[in-house]
């Protein structure tokens, strides 16, 4: 759960886990002064989403929602030190740190096994659909028969491909709003 820190070096840094830390906080967190909680949101986003667009393939969700991030931010970020002073107060980066090991997790697209059901069963339906398009009057008038097959069928399984991987998107998005 969380992310792997060592994954924070794929954001062009180098692979030492410590020092990819630092970097990356610094990067997007050290160097601006962030006061208001507007600052640290624009911060926090743009960390999420320079990692989602980073990460070839796997992406990642915040859990936490805009009021677990404000509290975070006016709870424990604005009373926490910028650099450690005392062995026993954590910084702002270790907060940061945990925080996000907390409440962001890997995206799993749960429509996985649709798409494989899809990407299997479409090919055998769409000839199936260009055969029956030569005696079925209701189909007959589209012409599919017009239509080689190495252009139907692959054009079929592309549209039913990107219709799952859309339905799934608004389905996650109706969730998370």
């Amino acid at each position: 759960m969380g992310i792997p820190i060592s994954v924070l070096g794929k954001l062009g840094l180098p692979g030492v886990d410590s020092l990819s830390t630092d970097q990356v906080y610094t990067k997007y967190f050290g160097d601006q002064k962030i006061k208001t909680y507007k600052d640290f949101h624009n911060a926090f986003l743009s960390l999420c989403n320079d990692f989602n667009a980073i990460m070839p393939g796997k992406h990642y969700k915040i859990k936490a929602n805009q009021k677990e991030i404000e509290d975070f931010f006016k709870n424990k970020w604005l009373t926490a030190k910028e650099t450690e002073e005392s062995g026993q107060q954590k910084t702002r980066k270790d907060l940061l740190v945990e925080f996000m090991k907390e409440n962001v997790e890997e995206y799993k697209a749960s429509s996985s096994s649709a798409m494989i059901w899809v990407g299997t069963t479409v090919p055998a339906a769409a000839v199936l659909l260009k055969k029956s398009g030569e005696k079925v009057p209701q189909v007959k008038k589209f012409r599919i028969d017009l239509v080689p097959n190495f252009v139907f069928v692959p054009t079929c399984t592309l549209l039913s491909l990107i219709a799952v991987r859309m339905i799934n998107v608004t389905k996650a998005t109706r969730t998370t709003s």
